[in-house]
This record gives C-alpha cells, sequence and structure tokens, in this order.
C-alpha cells in the first residue's frame, strides 16, 4: 500500500497516510460504507485529532453493478481521452458496464447512490437543470452544480449545501419527482448516450455539450 507525508495544519504533527487506490466492493465492501459516511478520505491526527478531507487518486469497482468510478482529483483535461485511447476488442466490450470519472469525493459518493437507487447518472443531470430552472424564481443564483442526489430511508431527493453546511442542515431539499425523471430518460436517454466501453466525465459540462436547457 503506497503512502504519502501529511502535515497536520492545527498541530504541525507529520503524518504518514496510506493510500486504498483500489477499491472492489465485493471483496471489501467496508470502503464503500467508508465512502458513504465520508471517513474514506478523512485522515485524524494521532497527536492532536484534529481531522482533514484529503482526496486522492482511487478506482473504485462494484462488479455486481458493473460499474466503475475513477476518482481523479485535479486531472488533467485529456484525462478521459487517455482512458479512451485502448483499443477493445468488440468481443469483449460489455453493453451494460458503465466507466466513470469524477474530480471530487463528493462526486463519488454521489455517483455510488445514483446507481444503487437504479438511476443514470446522466438523465439525473439533466433532471438537475430542469430543477434549476423551476426553482430559479426563488433561488436565483442556484446553479446544476449546487445540486447534489442524495437518497436516505428509501426516498430520493436533491439538495444544496456546501462544506460550512452541517449534515442534516442543507440550504433546500427538493424531493425527486419519479414522473418527470421518467419522462426525460424516455425522451433524452438516446441522446445522452454513451459508447461502450468508455470513460465519461458526466457533469454539467457534458450535459451543456449535449442539451440546451
Amino acid at each position: 500500500m503506497n503512502t504519502f507525508k501529511l502535515i497536520c495544519e492545527n498541530c504541525g504533527e507529520e503524518m504518514n497516510v496510506p493510500m486504498t487506490e483500489f477499491v472492489d466492493v465485493s471483496e471489501d465492501p467496508k470502503y464503500k460504507d467508508a465512502i458513504l459516511d465520508g471517513s474514506f478520505f478523512m485522515v485524524k491526527c494521532p497527536a492532536c485529532g484534529d481531522e482533514t478531507l484529503v482526496e486522492y487518486p482511487v478506482m473504485y469497482m462494484d462488479p455486481g453493478k458493473k460499474l466503475t468510478i475513477y476518482l481523479a482529483p485535479d486531472h488533467e483535461p485529456g484525462l478521459v481521452d487517455q482512458l479512451n485511447s485502448l483499443e477493445i476488442p468488440d468481443e469483449e466490450v460489455d453493453e451494460e458496464a458503465v466507466f466513470r470519472v469524477v474530480s471530487f469525493s463528493s462526486q463519488l459518493l454521489e455517483k455510488i447512490m445514483i446507481f444503487d437507487n437504479g438511476r443514470d447518472d446522466r438523465v439525473m443531470e439533466l433532471y438537475k437543470a430542469v430543477v434549476t430552472e423551476s426553482i430559479r424564481e426563488d433561488w436565483p443564483d442556484v446553479t446544476p452544480v449546487d445540486l447534489i442526489y442524495y437518497a436516505n430511508d428509501g426516498e430520493e431527493y436533491l439538495i444544496i449545501w456546501d462544506e460550512s453546511t452541517a449534515p442534516g442542515d442543507e440550504k433546500l431539499t427538493v424531493l425527486l419527482d419519479d414522473g418527470l425523471y421518467k419522462r426525460l430518460e424516455d425522451d433524452y436517454g438516446y441522446a445522452l448516450r454513451i459508447p461502450a466501453g468508455k470513460y465519461a466525465e458526466v457533469d454539467s459540462l457534458w450535459l451543456a455539450e449535449r442539451a440546451e436547457i
């Protein structure tokens, strides 16, 4: 396991932090739980107890869902093209497999929740854009980037929060309208298709290149 050095900003303690760079949830489900509860990327100083969010590259794999998500903080613009440059024989391409790239741990968490609940992140980005327009009168500064998908106790939401917002104190919670989601999926799902076996960084910028809201 690789490690990196980290200096505690609170007390100056130097730490050797282990990196779990490959997560296969079929083998280590505890790592998925840690990502979902926010502890995976939190480093606690052994000297003073101060906690710091530390993001590093992680390849997240869920074979049961045929889902692969590559968290690549501060990655170069050409990363997706690099990942897709390897030619795979047609007979080895799984049409159902999903490959994604994200830049932040919060995006990784969101993608996991989206696919755990049987949703499609491409349609969800379109749904966010539609919801943004519907609430703009009351929230003129909101953008699709501010909306995050969240599911809990069988209910699905879009929430607005930031790093200064404590859990449970979200600025806005919008229940997911399943009927609207399905209409968007039926009407635009094909237009948002991604070639089988290819990575994509599905976010608001990705959507803006493919649809006008």
